[in-house]
């Protein structure tokens, strides 16, 4: 066997590993959004993704799991990331901004409503849902409200739980009820934090 160079240079790229899970993850996030949670089978998922279904069923046991992975892929850009001495605005504001850029994917306004259906269907994995995507979501953004109206930068009023739900909800409205709401602009998410930390920010 002729040896390695020590100096030969590396692959690039994704591991192929990787590849074919975000492959996999892709195929079950179109099939969710085309034809919905219950036609959407490891059959299907296999065929799109080009793999066998040995390869998706070595990684998720069950379809709900995959299901459940292909959201945190989905909303991998909504995690909160922002340290202990950050901004807070600052920070609020690139999450309020990744929630928008999510918002106006195409795919997320066929998505969501197939998935709030099978949640008000399937109360194990709505459990399952919350504990692996919208706990993890949520919780550091209420982490960091919290750590803010300790340091006074927020009104000691404020609830960093109310505040949360605030930053979120306009963004569903729009998503939900783009026929009966005007169209959420690209300075939506800026004009929406604004308007929310007016009202809770600390007097200068």
């Amino acid at each position: 066997m002729t040896p390695t160079p020590v100096d030969a240079p590396r692959r690039r790229g994704r591991p192929r590993r990787a590849e074919a899970r975000d492959t996999i993850l892709d195929a079950t996030l179109e099939l969710l959004a085309e034809r919905g949670f219950h036609a959407t089978t490891m059959d299907s998922i296999a065929e799109r993704a080009g793999v066998g279904k040995n390869t998706i069923y070595r990684r998720w046991p069950a379809k709900d799991d995959l299901v459940i992975d292909a959201f945190l892929h989905f909303t991998a850009d909504l995690h909160l990331r922002a340290g202990p001495g950050d901004d807070v605005y600052a920070s609020l504001l690139e999450h309020a901004r990744s929630a928008g850029r999510l918002y106006a994917d195409p795919l997320a306004s066929r998505l969501i409503p197939r998935l709030l259906g099978e949640l008000q269907r399937d109360p194990a994995f709505a459990d399952a849902y919350a504990d692996r995507v919208v706990r993890p979501l949520r919780e550091p953004v209420v982490a960091l409200l919290v750590r803010a109206r300790e340091r006074g930068e927020l009104r000691a009023n404020a609830d960093p739980e109310l505040i949360a739900d605030m930053l979120v909800g306009p963004g569903f409205l729009h998503m939900l009820f783009a026929f009966a709401v005007p169209q959420a602009d690209s300075g939506y998410p800026d004009a929406l934090l604004d308007a929310i930390w007016h009202g809770v920010a600390a007097p200068a």
